[in-house]
């Protein structure tokens, strides 16, 4: 099997069962982790060491990263994250280092002879995750490797997300705001409600960010449901003392009746300076008295995370940041008003089918000029559709078919460069920057 082959068997029961959806039906119906349960389950005995599974809607790969990266100072950590910018194998990491080829289609390999026997089960318009097959993968390439932690990212959702059929004595909710509505639900409160589904009883404690008070109901009433202890920002955790950096953030955790100052990070938005204290309060309860915050600061301040507000040049200066939906647009302008910077050139790729007009709607009064432009992946919609819709709402825009267009228009109106959309056109810039 080649590492094509691979990619392309993890993706072939979805693709196949697809064709048999109707575009508008929700996780409820399309999806069936009990499929991927009893694989699940059988690896997982292999294997019982602690396990961390996070969710929200912005900002869980961010905190996913965090957490591996604080563990394995002095720990073997396996991490699985998902989507990945420019390759794969991105996806599954042991101590910051990606799976290999060789062991990423030997390990695809042994994987699909474990589902075989699900393949077969399956009726029209049923399908074995990609998801799943993911996480079965993970499970046997961190048994190899003989982790002392796992960390897992939970997709969009959760009740219907693979993911949560693994064990894990630990839950992370981070921020959740209205988001992949056609999926999880047309009110907050429902999104809020699958998202909680990670608590399922079994978990030590569960630690939720920052939310909105609808959402922190929800998820208080399915920790008293489960009887799952639950540490809260604002109560037994916080940031204080929030700067900018020449190199990031700065700020000072506040965890319990602990202040740890200046923990610095090589990411750019208040945000981040949240994702950090979360991701060391799990930390600080798994390690306690080996919790050395000195290595705490070296592991955070040495953290990379491409397409997360990431600066990718100075002259101009140019930002890129994964953002798909108006909250996370916000999150950019809170970035770029402690930045001082009032006029941008936006260049935004975000396909049909997700919120291209509230991004633009948020970060139009900050730009001179918006540019529409698509990416190379070829599975994503992009269409006239958006210029029109946009045009009608009162939002002038350029288009350009091809990202390397939109960039050399975008230096010649010689102000800063904010690039915001799909993980795909992250990709894609990530590739046009470096030359990968």
């Amino acid at each position: 099997m080649t590492r094509t082959e691979a990619e392309n068997y993890i993706y072939e029961s979805y693709l196949k069962a697809e064709k048999d959806w109707d575009y508008s039906m929700p996780d409820s119906v399309k999806r069936h982790p009990e499929f991927s349960k009893p694989v699940l389950t059988g690896l997982n005995q292999k294997s019982k060491v602690p396990t961390i599974l996070v969710t929200g809607s912005k900002g869980k790969g961010s905190v996913a990263c965090m957490i591996a990266q604080i563990l394995s100072d002095s720990a073997n950590v396996g991490l699985m994250t998902s989507p990945h910018i420019l390759k794969f194998n991105e996806r599954f990491r042991v101590n910051g280092n990606c799976i290999t080829d060789k062991e990423f289609c030997e390990l695809t390999e042994k994987t699909k002879e474990l589902f075989a026997p699900v393949r077969e089960s399956l009726k029209s318009g049923e399908c074995i995750s990609p998801i799943g097959i993911q996480c079965a993968l993970a499970l046997q390439y961190f048994l190899h490797h003989q982790v002392d932690y796992r960390v897992f990212e939970c997709g969009k959702g959760v009740k219907y997300d693979d993911a949560n059929q693994i064990f894990h004595e630990y839950a992370v909710i981070n921020n959740i705001f209205l988001e992949h509505t056609r999926e999880l639900g047309n009110t907050l409160s429902e999104i809020a409600k699958d998202k909680a589904s990670i608590m399922t009883g079994d978990q030590k404690c569960v630690y939720v960010a920052k939310q909105s008070e609808e959402v922190l109901t929800v998820l208080m009433q399915r920790a008293e449901e489960t009887n799952v202890k639950m540490k809260c920002y604002g109560i037994d955790f916080w940031e204080e003392n929030v700067r900018f950096c020449e190199n990031g953030m700065l700020f000072d955790a506040c965890i319990g009746n602990r202040v740890y100052n200046d923990v610095s990070l090589p990411l750019l938005g208040r945000h981040q300076a949240r994702n950090g204290v979360l991701a060391m309060t799990v930390c600080l309860d798994l390690l306690q008295k080996d919790f050395y915050i000195d290595s705490v600061r070296e592991k955070l301040k040495n953290i990379k995370w491409p397409g997360r507000m990431e600066i990718l040049d100075d002259n101009p200066l140019t930002i890129l940041d994964a953002c798909i939906n108006e909250e996370s647009a916000r999150q950019v302008l809170d970035v770029l008003n402690e930045m001082k910077i009032s006029q941008v050139t936006s260049i935004v790729g975000i396909p049909d089918d997700k919120d291209f007009m509230g991004v633009v709607k948020t970060i139009a009064p900050f730009s001179s000029t918006v540019i529409l432009t698509k990416s190379s992946n070829m599975h994503y919609i992009f269409t006239k559709n958006q210029i029109e819709i946009l045009e009608k709402n009162g939002y002038q825009n350029i288009c350009f078919k091809e990202l390397p267009d939109a960039l050399i228009f975008a230096k010649k109106v010689e102000k800063p460069i904010l690039i915001l959309g799909t993980t795909s056109l992250i990709a894609d810039v990530e590739k046009l920057y470096h030359q990968i």
